[in-house]
């Protein structure tokens, strides 16, 4: 088990656990409502591969690696805009060059898809719009490390508009399908409790802070990138609810750990606090429920 004191310029652990820094966000799966719809606007508006769909659940993401970047699964007895309270706040899908980005903003603008923000963060620039049911995505690219703003060894982030204009000046060429290199970079989670849920991800899954100085958000880390999970409580939580089965948008994150090892000492540890978890040892996967009912999968997928 790994002990860390003070890891990467995150807060003050002292004998706490953390996960293998190695550790990569690989996915998230979406309940969905229109399965069709939503299926296609992945498709063509994302420009995701359809890897594989069987019993109403679509996989898509890099069709030539089959690597997974999102999940639908039918759910046609979802609530309406059950999605826009606890659960995804917006997920961030990241090019891996500032051409792809703006060849990916050219693509929105001939399709004329609303863009409802644009953003300079400091460490990355974003674009943000919603899928056909309220699923916020982000898009982005990140600015090499070195240019990204540090304070007292913590990300010190922004929000600054984005001129969209320089980029579609110098930009030539088509977006025809999604680089092989894109990842799913962050998640970012309305949460029922804030400080319930930052525990919960730093003690018994071995997170650690990265930023907080934006008010009533913890961005979490578990190497030197700048956030895989956020977490807000910007909805007042009298608005919002316990995740259940029947709402649309999250139905669960999966990490992808480095090695069985990495797995073996998250179980070790899960137990070791008296924390519920599913273990299957043969698809060396590791299952748990946060504080708020969102379900994250903990696997050691196989390396291409």
């Amino acid at each position: 088990m790994k002990l860390s004191d003070n890891i990467l310029g995150g807060i003050n652990c002292m004998g706490s656990f953390s996960l293998d820094p190695k550790t990569k966000l690989a996915s998230v799966a979406l309940r969905v409502k229109d399965f069709d719809k939503m299926v296609g606007f992945y498709r063509h508006v994302v420009r995701l591969d359809l890897i594989n769909e069987e019993n109403d659940m679509a996989i898509m993401g890099i069709g030539e690696k089959r690597r997974k970047l999102v999940g639908l699964i039918a759910t046609p007895e979802g609530k309406e805009d059950s999605n826009t309270r606890t659960g995804l706040y917006h997920m961030a899908f990241v090019f891996p060059t500032r051409e792809d980005f703006a060849l990916f903003m050219k693509h929105l603008i001939l399709l004329n898809y609303p863009i409802e923000g644009k953003s300079d963060h400091g460490y990355s620039e974003s674009v943000y719009i919603n899928d056909p049911e309220g699923n916020r995505l982000e898009f982005s690219w990140d600015k090499p490390k070195e240019e990204w703003p540090l304070l007292e060894g913590k990300i010190n982030g922004v929000t600054k508009e984005l001129d969209i204009q320089k980029f579609l000046c110098r930009v030539e060429g088509e977006f025809e399908s999604i680089p092989e290199e894109t990842k799913v970079g962050h998640v970012h989670l309305s949460v029922l409790d804030l400080e319930e849920s930052y525990r919960f991800y730093v003690d018994k899954l071995g997170f650690f802070m990265k930023d907080d100085d934006f008010a009533h958000t913890h961005f979490l880390t578990v190497n030197d990138y700048h956030h895989q999970i956020a977490l807000n409580e910007w909805t007042p939580a009298s608005q919002k609810s316990f995740a259940k089965e029947t709402d649309l948008g999250v139905d669960h994150i999966t990490f992808d750990l480095p090695n069985f090892e990495s797995l073996l000492e998250l179980k070790e540890h899960l137990t070791e606090s008296g924390t519920e978890f599913y273990f299957n040892k043969g698809k060396k996967i590791i299952g748990i429920s946060d504080p708020n009912g969102i379900q994250l999968w903990f696997i050691v997928l196989k390396k291409h």
